[in-house]
């Protein structure tokens, strides 16, 4: 996968050239393996010396591995490797004792024709009467990239509409259905195909493709929906919107009030050719005390421009039952009044330091995602001006829903340690904050307090009895790692306090407290003890 060393194979192998290196390449891709081989690696794995990846002592290769090393020759040569072709075809016919050892041969050979491509045209072409079914399925769609002549392509393809195989024909017909630029040829065969239980469903999607062009198929689609089964009937009814919406209207009302078939796709498709029409049934529909109904309205409802309707049923759906619905809808809502509020002017009262305001600074990010040297060197320029602006960001929430906006908190954060010192007026207010009866709030007030180093004290220590677990923890980290490492004078003050925390009702505070009474004592250990 190195660049470099994968160039120098390339140049390695067309400098052998072809007719040298195709025998060792067919010689790789047909490998077996063989009891000692196998028996080699299976001690091997068991001893722990060797394995089939080099993570041991010795590799040892097993065929697998060789067949795809002869794979990524393959692979280089490209359609210089057309004289093999022939040979790869009858590979294709080895038989193996497992299954999946034949699985995996047979896919190492499809790749291998892949890359040779257009060459290997006539060796495709026969494989569309292999005995195996997966390689006639594979040799349709493999065929498309080599056949140049749509309507050649399709004459291939065609007999394997009456092949013996249903997953064989359900690839003829999805094959077909995409052969868009010859409706005249693919249109009649798609609605034979309607006819064919195992591929009907098949048959009617593809229809689709071709709009009106395939507007004959109109009746059989039709009857179709009141008579198929639940796929059949489904992909029909989305056909006959997507081919004439006009007409299909009051089929569709109609399998919407019986509920039958499944009428999804068929109202996706219509908000797609005939949205204003799709609108009023969406509205409907999200009505419905049905949840799943109205979930699927809703996501209909939010490819739609705000107009005015579509505001109002966002603002309903925002006091939906369902907390899916409705915290979607209030994201939703959320965006547009940040679209028509931007965030620059929600903050007007910014410093400026340089010509640049706070906003501009706070934005100024290294590779690593933390404030920029210059803009750690501007906030501390503003100083304590700049902390009224921080506080605001730190508590922001996104109107008109309150939704926490974790940016512009973070941006809060960032501002308050990187003014260090300067941060010690916004303590107070820090602490107040610790209150919070949001997590998240009371997380971001603590952690902003480390910028004045200890005068942090305070504010950690009212995070230990916090209702929440996290909180207890992560002040408990904070105080031995950014005070009791930073400042050893502390060090005593903190473990006392540390110490209660063993008791803890929650064990995952308990558990994080004596890592971090460990980390205390191993620093202790490490400078002669606390002096």
């Amino acid at each position: 996968m190195e660049t470099q060393r994968l160039a120098e194979a390339q140049e390695a192998i067309r400098a052998i050239g072809t007719k040298k290196a195709l025998p060792g390449l067919l010689k790789l891709v047909e490998a077996n393996d063989d009891p000692v081989s196998l028996w080699i690696i299976d001690a091997g794995d068991k001893l722990r010396i060797s394995d089939e990846i080099g993570l041991r002592f010795i590799r040892w290769h097993s065929a697998l591995d060789f067949k795809w090393l002869g794979e990524r020759g393959f692979e280089v040569l490209g359609t210089n490797a057309a004289p093999a072709a022939e040979a790869l075809g009858k590979l294709l016919n080895k038989k193996f004792p497992d299954e999946e050892n034949e699985r995996l041969h047979i896919l190492v050979i499809e790749r291998c024709l892949e890359s040779i491509g257009k060459p290997a045209e006539p060796v495709i072409c026969r494989t569309l009467t292999n005995s195996n079914p997966e390689i006639r399925q594979w040799a349709i769609d493999q065929l498309a990239s080599v056949t140049d002549d749509v309507e050649v392509y399709i004459a291939r393809i065609k007999p394997r509409l009456q092949d013996s195989s249903d997953a064989v024909r359900g690839t003829a017909v999805d094959a077909i259905g995409i052969q868009t630029s010859a409706p005249e040829l693919a249109v009649p065969l798609l609605i034979s195909a309607l006819k064919d239980f195992a591929v009907s469903a098949n048959a009617a999607n593809a229809l689709g493709n071709f709009g009106t062009n395939a507007l004959v198929a109109f009746p059989i689609l039709t009857n179709l929906v009141e008579h198929g089964d639940t796929n059949v009937a489904g992909a029909a009814l989305k056909t006959l919107i997507v081919i004439a919406p006009e007409q299909s209207l009051p089929i569709l009302t109609n399998c919407i009030a019986r509920g039958k078939p499944d009428t999804g796709g068929a109202l996706e498709s219509l908000r797609d050719v005939a949205p204003d029409k799709a609108l009023y049934i969406i509205l409907d529909r999200f009505q419905s005390p049905d949840l799943s109904a109205r979930r699927f309205a809703f996501r209909l409802l939010c490819r739609y421009p705000m107009a005015p309707k579509i505001e109002s049923a966002m603002q309903t759906a925002a006091a939906d039952s369902d907390s899916v619905v409705a915290e979607r809808a209030k994201k939703v809502l959320t965006e547009k009044y940040q679209r028509e509020h931007p965030l620059e002017s929600q903050f007007l009262d910014d410093p400026s330091y340089e010509g640049k305001r706070l906003g501009e600074w706070l934005k100024m990010h290294d590779s690593d995602g933390f404030l920029s040297q210059d803009a750690t060197n501007a906030i501390q320029h503003l100083g304590t001006n700049a902390i009224p602006a921080l506080l605001q960001r730190l508590t922001y929430v996104q109107q008109p829903f309150g939704l926490r906006a974790w940016n512009v908190n973070m941006d809060g954060v960032r501002g308050l340690i990187a003014l260090g010192e300067h941060a010690v007026p916004a303590l107070p207010k820090l602490q107040t904050l610790m209150d919070s009866t949001n997590q998240n709030t009371v997380l971001y007030a603590m952690v902003s307090a480390l910028g004045p180093g200890s005068n942090a004290i305070p504010v950690l220590v009212k995070g230990l009895t916090n209702q929440f677990a996290d909180v207890r923890s992560e002040a408990a980290h904070h105080l031995t790692e950014s005070i009791a490492d930073r400042f050893p004078e502390h060090r005593k003050e903190i473990i006392s306090l540390l110490v209660k925390l063993l008791n803890d009702p929650d064990p995952d505070v308990r558990q994080s407290v004596r890592g971090d009474l460990d980390e205390i004592e191993s620093a202790m250990s490490a400078k002669g003890g606390i002096k």
